[in-house]
């Protein structure tokens, strides 16, 4: 960066905490001049598979030639990867300039209970770029629940709801039914609502949700019927009934079947509205999309993989995935944030390993090298302890042989970490 102190400033509001509601980012948006209101949307919410259907929606809508928006978080490496427009992360000379409109209006003297979080403040700026830039669609991911997430302030075209699991308990509630409600916010009087076959707590909840405000709901899987037709290590295919088309996105894991079904079920809902998506553009934009972190192939000699799972019911998934994929005996490199199960996710990764390099992301946030290590031992004969993620990048590759398998995982900010290691690495040669 030219200039850090904006988003030094802007990182600085991660202290206001986690503050749901709507009152604080709608005065904002008002002194932005209400950007929200001025791109068509389509609104994800969710516990799984949100960002791979934010990611599939948004590379259709730009291959059927629309300038399309993408707001997702966290982000990897960059914050600018929060904020995209046709694929390109918000410029930086763009980025620096809402900072700088948005801390005018959050540097305002006010009561506490105003005070701006980060979310709220790049939400706004969010929106305002893709105001800005003419954006015709905007796919916007919900960052936590979803009735009272600073993005419900726009009215979408569809609302989508992926998996719902147990998470963010202390805010969003203790059990599925009450966060699958929290979820549910997100419906509009009228708007189309899209989800997935899942838990009858939670079907029973969005039902009851789109229902009161007559909001049309598939469910896909009951209403819309899909079939994973092959998913190996070059991708996924699926066949979606609605469309009679057979779909391949170059993402891993039979889940993405899934998640490649919901958007192709949001993006039919967009083209009852008025929205023209060629059948060509429906099947590129899906081959085109690229959610770094997921199942993530980095390099083939040694096959290195990059995951961004966090919790245990994740772990469980991607480990059966991973094992049917790669088989087991691979080098497993774990850095989870103390605030997960670490147990849980030992409890899965760890028989898939011969070696497990123990490490921590460079947060406060994260549990030691150490802790890691202890949760390993019971399940993997060698396990190492490298208390940083290049380190335990570098010990990693000088474990790897050509035909050795190589997984990163555990956190968010250790794949962050691990890309980062990677590119330096590329760039040196």
């Amino acid at each position: 960066m030219k200039d850090d102190e904006p988003l030094i400033w802007l990182y600085g509001r991660e202290t206001m905490g986690i503050k749901l509601g709507l009152g604080n980012v709608t005065r904002l948006l008002s002194f932005l001049g209400d950007p929200h209101r001025r791109f068509r949307s389509v609104h994800v919410a969710g516990t799984n598979g949100k960002g791979s259907v934010s990611a599939m929606t948004a590379s259709v809508l730009r291959e059927a030639g629309y300038r399309t928006g993408l707001y997702t978080s966290p982000h990897l490496v960059d914050f600018r990867e929060r904020i995209q427009v046709d694929g390109a992360p918000i410029p930086e000379k763009q980025m620096l300039r809402l900072i700088e409109e948005v801390r005018e209006f959050a540097e305002r003297p006010g009561p506490p209970e105003e005070r701006l979080t980060f979310f709220e403040l790049t939400t706004a700026m969010a929106f305002a770029h893709f105001a800005d830039a003419g954006v015709d669609e905007a796919v916007v991911e919900v960052g936590m629940g979803g009735r009272l997430d600073a993005t419900n302030v726009i009215t979408p075209d569809c609302c989508v709801i992926t998996r719902i699991g147990l998470e963010h308990t202390v805010y969003l509630g203790d059990n599925i039914a009450a966060i699958a409600g929290e979820k549910a916010g997100i419906i509009k009087p009228g708007v189309p609502v899209v989800t997935i076959d899942q838990d009858d707590d939670a079907l029973s909840t969005i039902r009851a949700r789109s229902a009161d405000l007559g909001a049309p709901l598939k469910i896909v899987g009951r209403d819309v019927g899909y079939e994973e037709v092959r998913s190996e290590l070059d991708g996924t295919e699926v066949y979606l009934e609605e469309l009679d088309t057979v779909l391949k996105v170059p993402l891993l894991g039979r889940y993405q079947a899934s998640n490649c079904a919901l958007a192709g079920a949001a993006l039919a809902e967009l083209m009852k509205r008025g929205t023209y998506i060629p059948e060509e553009a429906m099947i590129n934009g899906m081959a085109k999309v690229r959610w770094p972190g997921r199942m993530d192939i980095i390099s083939r000699d040694p096959l290195i993989m990059f995951d961004v799972t966090h919790t245990p019911d994740g772990a469980r998934t991607v480990a059966a995935e991973v094992r049917r994929l790669l088989g087991g005996g691979i080098i497993l490199v774990l850095g989870v944030l103390n605030d997960k199960d670490l147990e849980g996710i030992a409890a899965s990764f760890g028989p898939l390993a011969r070696v497990v390099i123990a490490t921590s992301p460079s947060t406060p946030r994260a549990f030691t090298a150490q802790q890691v290590a202890a949760a390993l031992r019971p399940s993997v004969a060698v396990v190492e302890e490298v208390p940083d993620v290049a380190g335990a990048m570098e010990r990693a590759m000088a474990l790897a042989s050509s035909t050795d398998k190589v997984l990163v995982t555990g956190s968010l900010f250790t794949i962050g970490e691990a890309f980062r290691w990677w590119h330096d690495r590329e760039t040196r040669g």
